[in-house]
């Protein structure tokens, strides 16, 4: 494990993430408007090649980020992924500086993402485009049979990347039934293509009582605050709007609502609502920025962070 300030502060911390790794190639284009033209004046022309545009290929997915940004902050932590030979061989690369993680293969297909990054409006987005692989289907009923007893031990269970699991309210059904003692953190992605899913998530949390924490940016409470009957942000959004979606869906779900935006960080629990303000950077990667705003969140409502 490498040293860090942090490390002394979380390694008594248990972690249990899940299942999702993805191959992504991230694509710096400087703006789309460029993309756009240059697609079309190769398409004319039968096809060819648009150069000098910046990649980069990394290991990630929201489960396999979390755990990293833990394993970075001195968590102790289990990692479930959906992975063939191949992507066990790149996670082993990526961890391997850190003791404090274990690896937990299912054999199946990983996920593969094109992510574009550039300004938009003078503001930096990124667009993935995925092939989501073996966690489309993915109930996890197998995994909890074989390793029920990691599940049980756990300070904290994530579930991470709901929306592109068409079996993901099974997944918290097996999952979180079996891990009542530990802090149940569901991170649900962009779910704006999986709204159809969403009733029967929000009966889980109603009636079972199986999460504890839902996490969220910007656009996903907006999303769920409109599907629910709530008003979505506007796209001037304040603080003031923050803060008010949180606090009505913490209510509505009775749970603990956490919403990281480019503005700054929002938590609503039992009608108290908190919100910091970001400060200023210069972004030098977007895609994985949630993931570790979530680890580092996360740990911090378990060691009771102000």
């Amino acid at each position: 494990m490498l040293k860090n300030k942090f490390t002394n502060i979380f390694k008594e911390i248990k972690v249990t993430v899940l299942a999702d790794v993805f191959i992504d190639r991230i694509i710096r284009i400087p703006n789309f408007e460029f993309l756009l033209k240059e697609i079309k004046d190769k398409s004319e022309v039968g096809g060819g090649s648009i150069r000098e545009i910046s990649q980069k290929e990394i290991i990630g997915g929201n489960a396999t980020n979390i755990a990293y940004a833990l394993a970075k902050l001195g968590a102790q932590v289990n990692l479930f992924v959906i992975a063939d030979n191949f992507t066990k061989e790149l996670l082993n690369h990526r961890f391997n500086r850190y003791s404090n993680v274990q690896i937990n293969i299912i054999e199946g297909k990983p996920g593969f993402t094109a992510a574009l990054e550039t300004k938009f409006n003078g503001k930096e987005s990124n667009i993935m485009m995925s092939d989501v692989g073996g966690i489309k289907y993915f109930d996890g009923i197998e995994m909890v049979g074989i390793y029920k007893k990691i599940f049980k031990q756990s300070d904290v269970t994530i579930i991470a990347n709901w929306a592109s699991n068409l079996n993901g309210n099974d997944l918290i059904n097996n999952v979180f039934s079996i891990s009542k003692d530990t802090l149940r953190l569901l991170d649900c992605a962009d779910i704006s293509t999986s709204i159809d899913r969403l009733p029967k998530l929000i009966d889980i949390i109603n009636k079972k009582d199986l999460v504890d924490v839902i996490s969220l940016n910007e656009n996903e409470c907006s999303v769920l605050s409109q599907h629910i009957g709530f008003k979505k942000l506007s796209k001037d959004y304040s603080v003031k709007e923050i803060k008010n979606i949180a606090r009505n869906l913490s209510e509505y779900l009775d749970l603990t609502i956490e919403i990281h935006t480019p503005l700054g960080s929002c938590s609503a629990s039992d009608n108290n609502v908190q919100f910091v303000k970001s400060f200023e950077i210069q972004p030098i990667m977007l895609t994985g920025a949630g993931d570790v705003w979530n680890a580092a969140n996360i740990l911090g409502i378990k060691k009771e962070i102000s």
